[in-house]
């Protein structure tokens, strides 16, 4: 201890002596006096010349004086703190007498307890040094160090020292500071139970090792371990007085880490009594540590709440400014510093138009797959890992932020995107509404066209909704059906339809406008030829809607006139068509001069057309005429327009077999084939069969 080392001033101009106590080791140390050398200190080496111990009472003292050396040498046991051995040395030059002898013990004794008080006021003044630390000081590697500072001057026995924290994410232990240790010890991350130190965290209980105890501890430590060790303590391994001492750093329960002091120099025996106080400075790091770790939970709390309400006042001012939407995908970009599109469902369009992350997934039908997903989910496409943020309306996904990620989202990143969405939505949502105003005027203006009462304010009108009076109009309905809707889903249907219908008919004069699950289209054409590139530009978008997952589409097309007053009969004729389609369960689209024949019918009830067909066929039902093929080879005789050689070759029998077959059939009819009305009425039969 540097304590007992210290020079001990003479007790007068003449006297000088000298102290020895008997320290945890049983050896005899040198604790004051003038130093001495090797030929001063073999007279004292002599065990003979010291008074015989067992002569000691209690708070007594033995002496003797030998008259050669001019020395009297003193023997007596120190109780405080602890039962201590003392040997001291006065060069009189006489034997003292029994008051001078009693004035030098008392003299030593007051030394021997002045410096063990001022040790005490040491330690004192460490543990208060290191609580003073815990209050004042919020940065944690500084804190620590101080605290394995403190412990060392509390321990005078031990030289070196550090302190290692648990983590976690590596499940290693980290050194974190140090005392007289070299660099390396940085270096320094064991496992649980590698070393004295991963034993201590382990187990959870403090212990002192001696050096035989301390290279067993450390017999497991992996070869790089071992060598940053050995270099931080520059080779202690030599050392024959080298003691360890560790204890764990807890809170509570909880395991943080490991304190490790180590002894290089021989001094005195490490006792309980220090492990406790390193036990006591351990505590006070785990203290430091969970403040620490509360106030960083604090702060990055604190700063993460400062960060969100700027992303919200971000967002509050582009909505005051009524940005667009690219204005708002760009933000979004900037403030997650990452790559983002936004991708609107209802219209199929990107935001930005033309970036290269929208160029990627542009031709692609990756988004198709998560229509229905109200969910943020990240997939990867082409090697490239995206993420989807959903902007939803009432539960139903009306587009997409898309996010290109070169790394992981961060928190933050994500309020960025619900921000976002929450405007993007809002902006959409407004959009909805006008369009639904406007929708709702060219309902009403259609309403008018059918009821045809002011034709020239109609004309007026029909102009201001881009629509040329004096040209040929014919009308469109269209019908999403099939699937049990809900409300929202089925608006969001309908607007993306409209979306697609927009972007082929592109510049053509039309009017268009939803109404709950239908929409209509009134365009002009003025030539038939220009008709049909109308006509196929609509087939081209049912085919495109036929291939998606949405519901089933179905369109009616009416005939082309000129003038205002026959919207109303374009109207019905492509309502018709389109009842033509829902009857026969068929998607697509189909105009009025497609149904040909059929239009005779679109009237009539199912049931009286299918009673028809039953009434004609029935005699050809029977198991009679089922065991020849009648009702087959009938229609198959149709079908090939009478043909002898294609029906037979159709049905893979003879010609005669055909004849043979004809003739039953006449019978089981009671007609004859060859009567131009009879076959009327067969082939009406066969073509409504093929067609209900």
């Amino acid at each position: 201890m540097e304590q007992r080392g210290s020079l001990m001033c003479r007790s007068d101009g003449t006297l000088t002596y000298h102290v020895w106590i008997l320290d945890s080791t049983e050896d005899w140390v040198h604790l004051c006096g003038e130093p001495l050398t090797d030929n001063d200190k073999n007279p004292f080496s002599n065990e003979d010349a010291w008074p015989n111990s067992s002569c000691i009472e209690s708070n007594d003292y033995v002496t003797c004086y030998h008259a050669h050396t001019g020395n009297q040498l003193f023997l007596f046991v120190t109780e405080a703190p602890d039962p201590t051995s003392v040997r001291a040395c006065i060069h009189s030059g006489r034997t003292l007498t029994e008051l001078e002898s009693e004035h030098f013990v008392l003299q030593v004794r007051y030394m021997l307890l002045e410096q063990t008080i001022k040790r005490h006021w040491q330690e004192n003044d460490a543990w208060l040094e290191g609580l003073h630390s815990l209050t004042s000081m919020l940065e944690l590697n500084e804190l620590l160090h101080n605290i394995m500072e403190n412990a060392l001057i509390a321990i005078p026995a031990v030289d070196s020292g550090f302190l290692m924290l648990y983590d976690a994410e590596t499940q290693k232990l980290v050194p974190k500071a140090s005392i007289g240790m070299g660099a390396s010890i940085y270096d320094f991350k064991t496992n649980i139970g590698e070393g004295v130190g991963g034993k201590v965290f382990q187990g959870g209980i403090g212990r002192i090792y001696n050096r035989e105890q301390a290279f067993a501890a450390i017999s497991n430590i992996q070869a790089n371990n071992m060598k940053s060790l050995m270099v931080s303590m520059e080779h202690t391994e030599e050392n024959p007085n080298l003691m360890v001492m560790a204890v764990p750093v807890r809170m509570n329960k909880a395991k943080l880490g490991v304190m490790i002091v180590h002894q290089n120099n021989k001094k005195q025996k490490l006792t309980t009594d220090d492990l406790r106080r390193l036990q006591g400075f351990a505590d006070q790091a785990a203290i430091a540590i969970t403040n620490a770790r509360l106030f960083s939970d604090l702060r990055e709390t604190n700063d993460y709440l400062v960060k969100r309400n700027h992303i919200h006042d971000v967002f509050t001012r582009l909505s005051f400014k009524d940005s667009d939407l690219i204005m708002v995908a760009k933000t979004v970009e900037q403030m997650t510093n990452l790559p983002v599109s936004l991708f609107d469902l209802t219209k199929n369009e990107w935001y930005p138009h033309y970036t290269p992350l929208s160029r990627k997934l542009m031709d692609t039908d990756f988004l198709k797959k998560w229509e229905e997903c109200v969910e943020a989910l990240t997939v990867t496409t082409n090697e490239t890992s995206i993420h989807l943020y959903p902007i939803v309306n009432d539960g139903v996904p009306i587009g997409y932020f898309v996010v290109e990620l070169h790394r992981s989202l961060l928190p933050l990143d994500t309020v960025v995107l619900e921000q976002g969405s929450a405007l993007v939505a809002l902006k959409m949502v407004n959009t909805y509404s006008m369009t639904d105003m406007y929708y709702k005027q060219c309902y009403e203006f259609f309403n008018e066209l059918l009821q045809y009462r002011e034709p020239n304010q109609l004309a007026s009108k029909s102009r201001d909704f881009g629509l040329s009076p004096d040209i040929p109009l014919f009308v469109t309905v269209l019908q999403l059906s099939g699937k049990a809707q809900v409300h929202k889903k089925r608006e969001t249907h309908q607007r993306m339809l409209i979306a697609a219908l927009h972007k082929e008919l592109g510049s053509l004069d039309y009017l268009l406008f939803g109404f709950h699950d239908k929409v209509t289209i009134i365009m002009n054409a003025s030539t038939e030829s220009l008709q049909e590139v109308l006509i196929e530009k609509l087939n081209k978008v049912v085919t495109l809607w036929t291939n998606k997952d949405v519901p089933i589409l179905r369109g009616g097309i009416g005939r082309p006139y000129t003038g205002l007053e026959h919207v109303a009969r374009s109207s019905e004729e492509a309502n018709k068509s389109l009842a033509y389609l829902l009857s026969r369960g068929t998607p697509g689209v189909i105009s009025y001069q497609s149904i040909g024949i059929n239009r005779l019918f679109l009237n009539q009830q199912t049931e009286d057309i299918e009673q028809f067909i039953q009434e004609v066929f029935a005699p050809l039902q029977s198991p009679k005429a089922k065991s020849s093929d009648l009702e087959l080879t009938l229609k198959s005789y149709i079908a090939a327009n009478r043909s002898i050689s294609d029906t037979a070759e159709r049905l893979h029998i003879h010609q005669n077999t055909l004849y043979h077959r004809i003739r039953k059939i006449e019978d089981a009819l009671a007609v004859d084939l060859n009567d131009s009305n009879v076959w009327l009425k067969l082939l009406l039969a066969y073509h409504l069969s093929e067609t209900y």
